[in-house]
């Protein structure tokens, strides 16, 4: 928001609070040292931006806007400043023992950019539950912490694949409390004939059923599309139409447009699938896997060395 003091907030202190925490849980100077450099090396990957560059053939390819950032997270990653520039604008394709290297366009590139990103951010924070599950754990009982992450719903100006990702997660964790909440203590008032008075809610299983279930759900024939060369966003789009256009919880547009609706427990969100196929797809292809296992970083805990096993 442009602000960077907010009144009662100290972030030095909030930070010192944290470097304690660390050493009473017992993570060593090297591995506190390693959270700093991932997690700074994310925001740097953030800040990376590109140009677009006419190629040979009238290809599309991308140049990066500035160095710097690949040189920091080359730095705090120990990385190969040349590897980080081949997997942020091109894409390896192996064909007849042969290796074709192909440029991305920038749609392409600042995908590969983010699956970096949240790879590398995912990763980190498996290892800190890992890590703090093991830490806490005493003798033969075992512990954990639960961490119950309510993503909020979102409906914006538009919409795209995080959207109904973040919607779907809400929709679960929605059908989850009216099932412990609602549902199944009803029956134990109902078993126990204790005189209550009935309380409705909507159950929400419906757009669950529409947006993942087998075979036809909109996430399912998503993973179909993707499957197929041919496929295009317009085609998985269409086949969203011809499956669920009978369904009151799918909406399809008044114009051609690129989109669909659903009804959510939360209010209907229209979502463009411009883009669908390629975010369902796995970005994060094996010369970024191969790239980051390279990295120098001292990790000498047996776990942390899980952290770049993707």
């Amino acid at each position: 928001g442009g602000a960077y003091r907010i009144e009662c907030k100290d972030d030095a202190e909030d930070f010192r609070s944290l470097l304690s925490a660390m050493q009473v849980l017992g993570f060593t100077s090297d591995e506190q040292d390693t959270i700093f450099r991932m997690l700074a090396a994310v925001l740097h990957f953030g800040n990376v931006y590109f140009h677009r560059k006419q190629l040979k053939h009238g290809q599309e390819g991308v140049e990066i806007g500035s160095d710097a950032e690949i040189r920091w997270a080359s730095h705090l990653l120990q990385l190969s400043v040349d590897g980080i520039l081949r997997a942020l604008t091109t894409r390896t394709t192996e064909a007849r023992n042969e290796r074709v290297l192909t440029a991305l366009n920038i749609d392409q590139a600042l995908d590969a950019r983010d699956a970096i990103s949240k790879a590398l951010y995912s990763s980190l924070f498996s290892w800190l539950v890992h890590r703090i599950n093991k830490i806490v754990c005493k003798g033969s009982k075992k512990t954990s912490i639960a961490i119950l992450d309510i993503f909020g719903f979102e409906d914006f100006k538009e919409n795209s694949f995080e959207q109904l990702c973040i919607n779907y997660a809400n929709e679960t964790l929605q059908f989850y409390f009216n099932k412990h909440v609602f549902k199944l203590e009803q029956q134990e008032y109902a078993r126990e004939k204790i005189e209550w008075q009935p309380i409705s809610y909507q159950d929400n299983q419906p757009v669950l059923s529409l947006i993942a279930k087998k075979p036809v759900g909109i996430l399912s024939l998503l993973d179909d599309e993707s499957n197929f060369p041919k496929a295009t966003d317009l085609s998985f789009l269409e086949k969203c139409h011809y499956n669920h256009a009978l369904n009151d919880l799918y909406s399809r547009p008044r114009m051609s447009s690129m989109e669909f609706g659903i009804k959510h427990y939360a209010g209907q969100v229209w979502y463009s699938v411009d883009g669908f196929l390629d975010k369902n797809r796995d970005t994060l292809r094996s010369v970024v896997v191969d790239l980051l296992i390279s990295s120098k970083v001292p990790v000498r805990n047996q776990y942390f060395s899980n952290l770049f096993n993707f």
